[in-house]
């Protein structure tokens, strides 16, 4: 009996044209100049490490044969370098979208209930339809960066979903039995465990890949992680103490940030304000760069209202008598 679909189309013309499709979606061209570029607009200080961030999701991206994870990143340092910032960055330029980013914090991870809520319930328990936190999202859009906080917290059995996510790139949902594949996805871990050790190795060795690998012995030496898990890491960056012009590029851009969220331009603000919004954050130094933004806000927000409420665009930010003062700015348009 003759094949039915047999004459029903151009069967070489078919192949030949799904080849040309798996050639273009396989391997992902990466703008390793751009991307660089856009992750320096964002993260200031860590100058070395993004070169070779970019450098290596540039060469992985494209892989056209893909059997584990874009990149498996470890990302090592005291809270306020810019480890979470550079996850955000990556995210924002990869999959146009910071929001692709999955962001779990560890430290809500060490209970036994963990791997119930990364993988779901098993079947005939109650929301196990639901799915898990960490395959449902990747199911709906599997290109994602995923960011483990403080991973040295989780509870010890996520670490074996670790090994599976970063060796294989795929895990089984527990409700349904689906099996979830995260070869499209980027995974960066975070840890701060033993950074006063870490900071002594930084302040001593002036060479990045010999601090690298003493960092590697002291993590190793600690068993602050399973050595399986390390050897499934592509990439280990230790982050550096934030050096006080760098936190002032950073406080800039968090201002800036803060205006476009009410709608506002920055044309200047003020230096006084700046080593004021500076000095605060240094009494509460140990929050790092995140209690930052709260101080702006605290600094800043209310005028910004103000001005956006008068009709304001673009606005300048300055010292009045010891006061802050947002006034209107002139529009670059009009002005010329």
């Amino acid at each position: 009996m003759a094949d039915p679909i047999e004459n029903m189309t151009d069967w070489n013309q078919l192949k030949a044209m799904l080849d040309k499709k798996a050639d273009e979606t396989t391997g992902t061209k990466i703008d390793e100049a751009a991307l660089l570029k856009h992750l320096h607009s964002r993260v200031k200080g860590q100058d070395t490490i993004l070169q070779d961030v970019a450098k290596l999701i540039r060469l992985q991206a494209a892989k056209k044969q893909k059997d584990k994870p874009i990149a498996n990143l470890l990302f090592l340092g005291p809270t306020g370098t810019g480890k979470t910032e550079l996850a955000k960055a990556i995210a924002e330029y990869l999959f146009k979208d910071e929001n692709a980013m999955l962001r779990f914090d560890c430290s809500e991870l060490s209970g036994p209930e963990s791997k119930n809520r990364l993988i779901g319930m098993p079947a005939g328990y109650i929301s196990s339809e639901q799915g898990g936190q960490l395959t449902r999202p990747v199911m709906a859009n599997p290109r994602r960066l995923i960011l483990f906080d403080e991973i040295e917290k989780a509870y010890p059995p996520v670490f074996d979903l670790f090994l599976q996510l970063l060796g294989e790139g795929r895990l089984t949902e527990q409700g349904s039995g689906k099996v979830v594949n995260y070869t499209q996805c980027l995974f960066i871990l975070t840890s701060n465990a033993h950074a006063e050790a870490i900071g002594k190795i930084q302040a001593e060795m002036t060479d990045y890949h010999e601090m690298l690998n003493a960092v590697k012995g002291e993590l190793a030496e600690a068993k602050v992680f399973r050595p399986e898990i390390l050897g499934r890491i592509d990439r280990v960056y230790v982050f550096r103490p934030l050096a006080g012009m760098v936190v002032a590029e950073i406080a800039l851009l968090k201002i800036s940030k803060l205006a476009r969220e009410y709608g506002l331009e920055i044309e200047f603000v003020a230096p006084e304000l700046i080593i004021r919004a500076l000095m605060a954050n240094e009494k509460v130094s140990r929050f790092g760069i995140r209690e930052l933004e709260r101080i702006l806000a605290d600094l800043f927000a209310n005028q910004f209202v103000e001005a956006k409420e008068a009709g304001a665009k673009r606005v300048r930010v300055e010292v009045d008598e010891g006061n802050v003062r947002v006034t209107p700015a002139p529009n670059p348009a009009s002005a010329s």
